[in-house]
């Protein structure tokens, strides 16, 4: 398909993706002038998946938030089938999981709270994404989290489904037994995310099969802690609630599940817990020429200071401390505007700190919701730094 143009107006220029019956590929608008991604269905797509894939469109095209991949447009072109998205630069929590492994629990919450205001801004537009999972999160490079691929969603509103579809390690147990699915099914699926990105690996592995499915409504909620011991408690007690089998016992949005991810990633009391301390060894008493040795260093010691002191002090002389390359990064989520701005100021980065608002959150007015670079990491001096807010009178003092 190189060089193929559809609809007269996208130009295919490089395959990026491929999964199942449709591929995506990074395009040129032509009548814009802008690159774009396109998720183009083949001919061999049954009605059922073209009819799925027709509706996807629709439906993410209602939800707009920073953290969606916005859709720009869809048709059709012969037998072809295609989506116009957003071109985002980077690579999907799957990847990055599988190069890194365990993720750092600051940058986790971080994460989380970014696709947790695109699931809120989903479920608040009437639908339920329902295919939450590290493959349908794409990171660009500034380190913003995007929910994409909403082939399944469905709207909140509708009482079933015609049959089970999704990815199995990461469908909710109220699905697999049938029963009524509301959004505390995506709030399950952030909280797979979450433990993929604290433990370095899915919550249930193995092979997506009917005893994977079995095992879901059969177990409880599995532990991060289990995998990689220095998760604090609060951490992985939070999880765990997300994973409850019982949608009831889960939190009731996304958003609350990542403050409360959040919370606990910030609480000081479980990342210093105290050390037992080593059971002392019995005091051996010194030796006379021992003693001796130690007063003739102390001697010496005293000599060598008495004789710099003479010395006039370079205090002032115009030589100033080289500064440290880089600082890190502070958790600024959940504070005011001017506070948060300017603590990021203070680790190094450039004033001012640019800062666009979310108008579809629900946060306190004016506090910080989500922001770039992520917390813990390093940053050196002169760089820059991004908030998003929620709505209020805003204006930095």
């Amino acid at each position: 398909m190189p060089e193929k143009i559809l609809a007269d107006r996208y130009r295919l220029v490089e395959r990026i993706d491929r999964g199942g019956t449709a591929e995506v590929w990074r395009a040129r608008d032509l009548r814009l002038d802008r690159d774009v991604a396109v998720k183009v269905l083949g001919v061999e797509a049954d009605p059922a998946f073209r009819e799925r894939f027709t509706t996807e469109a629709r439906r993410a095209a209602a939800v707009s938030h920073p953290h969606v991949v916005a859709i720009f447009d869809e048709g059709q072109d012969g037998n072809d089938a295609f989506i116009v998205m957003e071109d985002v630069r980077g690579r999907t929590l799957r990847d990055i999981v599988a190069e890194r492994g365990a993720i750092p629990i600051p940058e986790v919450a971080t994460l989380v709270g970014q696709i947790a205001g695109a699931l809120d801004a989903t479920h608040r537009a009437g639908l339920v994404h329902l295919d939450v999972k590290p493959a349908n999160v794409i990171v660009d490079q500034a380190g913003n989290a995007k929910l994409t691929d909403f082939g399944i969603a469905r709207a909140a509103r509708d009482s079933e489904e015609r049959e089970l579809v999704g990815t199995a390690r990461y469908i909710a147990p109220e699905r697999i037994a049938g029963r009524p699915v509301t959004a505390r099914a995506d709030v399950y699926g952030l909280a797979l995310v979450a433990y993929e990105l604290l433990a370095g690996q899915p919550a249930f592995a193995g092979a997506e099969n009917e005893d994977l499915l079995r095992d879901r409504l059969e177990r409880g909620a599995p532990h991060p802690r289990a995998v990689r011991p220095s998760i604090p408690e609060k951490v992985d007690a939070v999880v765990a609630k997300g994973l409850a089998r019982e949608p009831d016992e889960r939190y009731a949005t996304a958003g609350a599940f990542a403050r409360a991810l959040s919370d606990a990633a910030n609480d000081e009391t479980e990342v210093l817990r105290p050390i037992a301390a080593a059971a002392p060894r019995p005091r051996a008493r010194p030796r006379p020429d021992t003693l001796l040795a130690l007063g003739l260093v102390l001697v010496l010691l005293l000599g060598v200071v008495l004789f710099f002191a003479r010395f006039p002090s370079t205090a002032g002389s115009g030589t100033t401390p080289t500064p440290d390359a880089a600082h890190t990064t502070p958790n600024v989520i959940g504070q005011e505007l001017t506070a948060a701005a300017n603590a990021l100021i203070a680790a190094g980065y450039r004033s001012p700190i640019p800062w666009t608002i979310d108008p579809q959150s629900k946060d306190k007015a004016c506090s910080v919701i989500s922001q770039q670079p992520a917390p813990g990491t390093s940053v050196q001096a002169g760089s820059t730094a991004s908030l998003v807010i929620a709505p209020g009178n805003c204006t930095k003092k």
